[in-house]
């Protein structure tokens, strides 16, 4: 048709409406519907997805969208085509003529304004809208016949002419009223209960007591805790002796807080993971005062803070995988966790320092990882790796395992009880180191301390077994032990050969520990320590000529024993030790060139490597290839070597990074920081588990303090994250207001959420 229009029926007969509309009558409703939006606020909000929620408003709110009228937008978008010649379209007057139409502009559809408030009924006019002008006529007579139309113009028309909706309206805006004023007394008094949960999982410290009874002395810290607040605060006491349905008090309140607060703090976490380029996993292995042995997960990743930048450690989780914890398991459990966190994209280094499965199962475990992400790259800080190395030398010559257990029981001997300590402060006049499990600078002070102290050792055993009726059984059982162990040529032995070795590897240490990202210098020193075993090995004959003259001096004994002779016994396990230690830091450091590209941020050497650019270090970085423009990267370091200011002010990644940061010149070498980044995401810079307050140590001091509630993940969580739970805590509102929100959900507490 040439005309672009369509029948409506009206009065009972089908009228044709001109699609030709005045100026003058379209100007006349477009002031009108402009005048409307002025005067009432109702015109803005009155959208089609708004009357929906129709039945949710208070009465007073029903009645000022009623008031306000249907939407009447003018529907441009709302016509049918054929071909390129538009056949129908959208008329304004369809409005006056049909006073339940209205419009979406939206959505350019039609709907019925009556249905929409007040009918339950799913039908076209109601949901998706009607826009089919070919069959609108014949749409309109059906749906105005419909039931479901005719009870909502009753509904419409009749609104607000009953008393008796107005009361229930009244009487519902007072409930609401009610419920809201015990809600915000609620979340005042779920503070106090928030409190006292940071507080008891932050100092580590158990919530619930042995009794399980109200009425017992002790009820426990988070009971006692909140007791003690409500000695100043009148309306928590009151809580506490009055309150039926929520007194706070209960077990699987505690617990809920508990995990509320750790998710607050998991969030946290996971959106400075978020927003970090790199993340490095290091996976441990922990015990706690049941000899249980758990395998955990924590983040190291650069975090960018308001100012500057930080590397930070998160835990991320503890779980027991299986009393094997073989490769595979340990694998997927790590990948579990790090797909949690959305950050297995992200990760560039791997590392198992301290975990048992480093023994048997490591290079499966990494491999794996490795399969899913390549540039996963395994590594371990530098000086842990020497302490692997004296560890794998230690556990798999069985005369060295019995050697170190025996000096680490009698380190602990001495420990053990006040008059020991007391015995040994007087004769030996120092303390005996305890050796920590990958702490192997502990075991080399321990023997050094044997070592110098071995006849006053031995003379103190002696003062325990000539005076018995001063110690206990056990003591004088042990002492006997030891004493025959210190007066043995085979221990004598252990002990200067680990002696010999423990005085180059400390030196090797302390190297590795102070000049980490010099990779081409501490390379050079472990193939100085390498060379200096080598020439242990040669000078046998030199290093048993001092033995035999010191087991002489101190009266020392051997074994009688046929066959071969105990020099040539003592020979072989001379050459086995120090095979061992030559082959493992072979293996250990082997990969060390992979990290060639941290000497690109060495800032020590800029002057000199703006005079000349190793190019060598940058093409280690290919594996990262994906992260970098590798044009833009050389530039970026060129700029920063000839600055002066740089040079001046900042001497490691971390301060110029933080120089970076806080100097707002991070989008200025994009790519140098990106390179800093992932320097200092790596974990190989620093004896990451040897740092105070890193989350490994910390971990460490939880599982062995840690009661039975610790097995709680979340009281792990907030334990280890004390610093982060005291940020968070800094915006007071802001962090009650999160923990809350996670409390109502656990089970849908209605007496925290308002209306």
């Amino acid at each position: 048709p040439a005309a672009r229009g369509c029948e409506l029926p009206g009065d009972g007969a089908r009228a044709t409406v001109s699609n030709q509309i005045g100026e003058e009558q379209r100007g006349s409703l477009q002031r009108v519907r402009q005048r409307g939006e002025k005067k009432c606020p109702w015109r803005q909000a009155a959208k089609i997805e708004n009357l929906k929620y129709f039945s949710k408003l208070d009465f007073r709110s029903k009645q000022g969208l009623i008031n306000h009228g249907r939407p009447m937008p003018e529907l441009k978008g709302l016509r049918q085509n054929t071909g390129q010649k538009i056949t129908r379209s959208f008329q304004v007057e369809w409005y006056q003529r049909k006073d339940w139409l209205c419009g979406c502009a939206t959505k350019n559809r039609l709907y019925c304004f009556p249905c929409l408030l007040f009918s339950s009924t799913d039908n076209v006019w109601t949901n998706a809208g009607f826009c089919d002008l070919k069959n609108l006529p014949r749409s309109l007579n059906k749906h105005e016949r419909s039931t479901a139309h005719i009870q909502s113009q009753i509904a419409l028309k009749t609104f607000g002419s009953s008393g008796t909706e107005l009361a229930l309206d009244e009487q519902r805006r007072l409930n609401i009223s009610i419920h809201n004023a015990k809600v915000k007394e609620n979340r005042e008094i779920l503070k106090d209960l928030i409190n006292a949960t940071c507080f008891l999982a932050k100092q580590e410290l158990a919530f619930r007591g042995s009794a399980g009874s109200g009425s017992s002395s002790n009820r426990g810290n988070y009971v006692e805790l909140l007791h003690a607040f409500a000695e100043k605060d009148e309306k928590l006491a009151r809580h506490l002796e009055t309150s039926a349905v929520f007194s706070g008090l209960s077990s699987k309140m505690q617990n809920d807080l508990i995990d509320a607060v750790g998710e607050v703090i998991r969030n946290d976490i996971k959106q400075e993971i978020n927003a970090a380029p790199f993340v490095a996993v290091e996976v441990d292995e922990t015990t706690d005062v049941t000899n249980r042995a758990q395998v955990c997960v924590v983040l190291h990743y650069v975090a960018k803070s308001e100012a500057t930048c930080e590397v930070r450690e998160a835990f991320l989780g503890f779980d027991d995988v299986g009393e094997g914890r073989r490769a595979p398991a340990i694998a997927e459990y790590v990948l579990r966790v790090l797909g949690k966190y959305k950050c297995v994209d992200k990760l560039v280094a791997q590392t198992y320092d301290g975990a048992s499965v480093m023994v048997s199962d490591l290079d499966e475990v990494q491999a794996k990882i490795k399969e899913k992400v390549p540039e996963a790259m395994f590594t371990h800080c530098y000086a842990h790796n020497l302490n692997l190395v004296l560890s794998h030398s230690a556990k798999c010559i069985p005369e060295c395992k019995t050697f170190f257990r025996t000096l680490e029981g009698l380190a602990t001997f001495f420990n053990q009880a006040a008059t020991r300590t007391h015995l040994l402060d007087d004769l030996v006049r120092r303390r005996l180191p305890r050796a920590a499990p990958t702490r192997w600078r502990s075991r080399s002070r321990l023997v050094q301390t044997v070592s110098v102290h071995q006849p006053d050792l031995r003379a103190a055993f002696r003062i325990m077994s000539e005076n018995p009726d001063g110690w206990d059984n056990e003591t004088l059982m042990m002492a006997a032990g030891y004493d025959l162990w210190l007066s043995k040529a085979s221990t004598c032995f252990f002990i200067m050969a680990y002696e010999d070795i423990f005085n180059e590897t400390d030196a090797l240490y302390r190297v590795l520990q102070s000049t980490a990202t010099d990779i081409r210098f501490c390379c050079a020193q472990i193939r100085s320590a390498m060379e200096v075993v080598e020439r242990q090995r040669q000078e046998f004959d030199s290093f048993y000529f001092r033995f035999e003259q010191k087991c002489a001096a101190l009266g020392l004994t051997d074994i009688v024993r046929s066959g071969q002779p105990i020099r040539e016994e003592r020979r072989i396990l001379f050459y086995n030790i120090l095979d061992n230690i030559a082959i493992q830091l072979k293996a250990r450091f082997a990969h060390f060139g992979d990290l060639a590209f941290v000497g690109l941020v060495d800032c020590t050497k800029f002057y000199e490597m703006s005079q000349h650019f190793d190019d060598t270090r940058l093409q280690s970085l290919s594996k990262f290839a994906r992260h970098f423009d590798f044009v833009r990267l050389k530039a970026d370091l060129v700029g920063l070597y000839n600055s002066a200011k740089v040079r001046n002010e900042c001497k490691s990644p971390r301060q110029l990074l933080s120089f970076l940061a806080q100097n707002d010149l991070m989008q200025t070498v994009p790519e140098a920081t990106k390179l800093l980044q992932l320097v200092l995401t790596i974990p190989a810079m620093t004896a990451s588990a040897e740092r105070p307050g890193s989350a490994v140590k910390r971990l460490r001091t939880y599982s062995r303090n840690r009661t039975d509630q610790g097995q709680l993940p979340s009281l792990a969580i907030i334990s280890m994250e004390t610093e982060r739970l005291l940020r968070l805590k800094e915006k007071r509102e802001d962090f009650y207001n999160k923990v809350t929100d996670i409390f109502v959900r656990k089970d849908g507490r209605t007496d925290f959420i308002y209306k």
